[in-house]
């Protein structure tokens, strides 16, 4: 259920929009994407994908993994970072949605989740208005 419009610094609109960019070039030609981060601090943008590893590792530990070298990356620093995972919704009429996950960070440590539905049409990905799915 979307309650109302999801309003972000300006940091976080740049990243959220870059990253869902990305998203959007990717799915067409991938049934998922790793899941990657991004940090902004002082109008500069970097991204942060895992280490390449021989050994598979589960989605939930990639996410892990990615959330640990945010924490490294941003500690004492005044960063925005992004973390973004592919997700599924599930409506109240029991229908299972793709999502992007966006999980967003500001300097003062507030955290929000939040969802992009999208679908496939003719070779193209379209991405639904978000769902503000929790804030902390």
């Amino acid at each position: 259920m979307i309650d109302r419009p999801v309003s972000l610094p300006t940091p976080l609109n740049i990243l959220v929009s870059k990253s869902l960019q990305l998203c959007e070039y990717m799915l067409p030609v991938c049934d998922v994407f790793y899941p990657f981060a991004a940090i902004y601090e002082k109008g500069r943008i970097g991204c942060i994908f895992n280490e390449e590893d021989r050994g598979k590792k589960r989605e939930s530990q990639l996410i892990e993994q990615l959330q640990w070298r945010i924490i490294d990356t941003t500690t004492d620093t005044d960063s925005y970072s992004v973390l973004v995972y592919a997700a599924t919704v599930n409506t109240q009429n029991s229908k299972t949605l793709d999502a992007i996950a966006i999980a967003t960070a500001t300097p003062d440590h507030e955290e929000r989740l939040i969802l992009y539905p999208y679908y496939k049409v003719d070779g193209k990905v379209v991405i639904s208005p978000p769902i503000d799915a929790v804030t902390r």
